[in-house]
């Protein structure tokens, strides 16, 4: 095998995984809970910015970068959701609020939030999704419109569904591993 040949393998035990993708879902739902409060909170900032320009486009760019770590926590949430189902149903929890969101579209908007300058560039890899059309409105995936962010995800909504699903994870008991015993020094 080639020195520089990458292998596939296991860094931690099944047991150490389970508990790693839970507790990574918690702390995402977590996450899209506080960033869902912070977009809101950026949203009024902007609407009672006095019109002085140097105060008002700190508000945008405040909404603007809080939105995007919106779009990134939810992201995760279906990253994880996705990763805790590998091990099976997760007793007494039912994700199914969160099917209301379509992930495709949470993931595209977050992959393009990030990749952001190679659209603006024309270089962004989805062209043909960057524009996302309702019969209702028309919004490129940088802008929000009312409560939706890059008009494909409602940052309310989704922090609402994640309040209602984050006190049904905590009650659930936290898979620990079992520890290895330990040497007495």
């Amino acid at each position: 095998m080639p020195e520089n040949a990458i292998t596939q393998a296991p860094i931690m035990s099944p047991e150490a995984e389970r508990f790693m993708a839970f507790e990574g879902l918690v702390q995402w739902v977590q996450a899209v809970v506080t960033q869902s409060e912070r977009v809101s909170a950026a949203s009024e900032r902007l609407r009672s910015t006095p019109q002085n320009p140097l105060g008002h486009r700190a508000a945008i760019h405040e909404f603007h970068s809080e939105c995007h770590y919106f779009a990134i926590a939810a992201h995760k949430v279906f990253e994880f959701r996705d990763w805790v189902l590998t091990f099976g149903p997760l007793g007494s929890v039912d994700f199914a609020e969160l099917s209301q969101f379509v992930e495709r579209d949470i993931r595209d908007l977050r992959n393009m939030r990030e990749h952001v300058v190679d659209y603006f560039k024309g270089e962004g890899r989805s062209h043909s999704r960057w524009v996302f059309e309702t019969p209702v409105y028309r919004a490129d995936a940088s802008s929000v419109v009312g409560t939706m962010i890059g008009g494909r995800l409602d940052w309310i909504a989704f922090g609402d569904a994640a309040k209602r699903l984050l006190p049904k994870l905590q009650a659930e008991p936290i898979p620990y591993p079992p520890h290895p015993t330990r040497p007495v020094r």
